[in-house]
C-alpha cells in the first residue's frame, strides 16, 4: 500500500482521512491497554483493506492523554503534515505504514512519542504479530507515564518544608567571628632580646698601678 508524497499530504490537509475516536479513563487504560486498544486496531484494519488513510484516537477523559495509531508515509503525527513537503521529495512513492503515536504531559520532553509498528500490508496480514508489537509499546509508555507521575509525587513538597533548612543556616554565621586574632604567632617573643645580655662591668681595680717603692741606700 503505496501513496504518492504530494498526494498524500493534500488528501491529509483535506481531511481525506477516515476517522474513529473512542474515549476510556486512565485506570481501565492502565489495567488493560490490548483491550483498550483493540477497537482501534480493528477499525485501522478495515480502513488498509478498504485502501483508505486513517487515524484512530483513544482519549484518556481523565488525565489528558492521547494514544492514536495513523497510517502515514512517515513518522511525523498527521497534523504535521505539512513538515512531510520539507523532508521528504514530494513527487516519488512511499509506503504507508501503521504508527502508533501517544500525546502526554510527562512522557518526555516533548510530551509526544511515535513509533512505527508495521507496513500496512503487514498490519493486516500479519495481526497477531503487530498487535503484540503495539502491546510491548502501550507497557512502555505506560511505564513512563507512572514513572512520571511518581517522580511528580516525590517531588510535589509543601512550600514551607521545603524553605524550612534554609532558615536553620544561623549558626553558620560563627564563621565570621575573626577567631585568626588569636594567632600563637602573634606573641611577640622578639622583645625578649637574649643577646642583649649585659656585658660585666669591667673592675676597676684592673686600673690600680702598682707602684714599685724606691728603696733608698743609706
Amino acid at each position: 500500500m503505496e501513496r504518492q508524497i504530494q498526494g498524500f499530504i493534500e488528501a491529509v490537509e483535506n481531511d481525506e482521512v477516515q476517522h474513529f475516536q473512542t474515549t476510556a479513563t486512565q485506570a481501565d487504560f492502565y489495567a488493560d491497554p490490548d483491550a483498550t486498544m483493540a477497537p482501534l486496531a480493528a477499525f485501522m484494519r478495515d480502513q488498509i483493506n478498504a485502501d483508505h488513510l486513517a487515524q484512530a484516537e483513544l482519549i484518556l477523559s481523565d488525565a489528558g492523554v492521547s494514544v492514536r495509531l495513523e497510517l502515514s508515509v512517515i513518522n511525523l503525527p498527521l497534523q504535521d503534515s505539512k513538515t512531510i513537503a520539507k523532508i521528504m521529495a514530494v513527487e516519488e512513492t512511499a509506503p504507508l505504514n501503521v504508527y502508533a503515536v501517544m500525546e502526554a504531559e510527562g512522557l518526555n520532553a516533548s510530551g509526544l512519542r511515535i513509533d512505527a509498528l508495521a507496513p500496512a500490508t503487514t498490519y493486516v496480514e500479519q495481526a497477531a504479530t503487530a498487535d503484540q508489537s503495539l502491546h510491548d509499546w502501550l507497557a512502555l509508555q505506560i511505564d513512563k507515564l507512572q514513572t512520571a507521575a511518581e517522580n511528580a509525587a516525590q517531588t510535589d513538597v509543601p512550600q514551607a518544608t521545603v524553605t524550612q533548612p534554609a532558615t536553620k543556616k544561623a549558626p553558620a554565621k560563627r564563621t565570621t567571628r575573626k577567631t585568626t586574632a588569636k594567632k600563637p604567632a602573634a606573641k611577640k617573643t622578639t622583645t625578649k632580646k637574649p643577646a642583649a645580655k649585659k656585658a660585666p662591668a669591667k673592675k676597676t681595680t684592673t686600673t690600680r698601678k702598682t707602684t714599685t717603692r724606691k728603696t733608698t741606700k743609706k
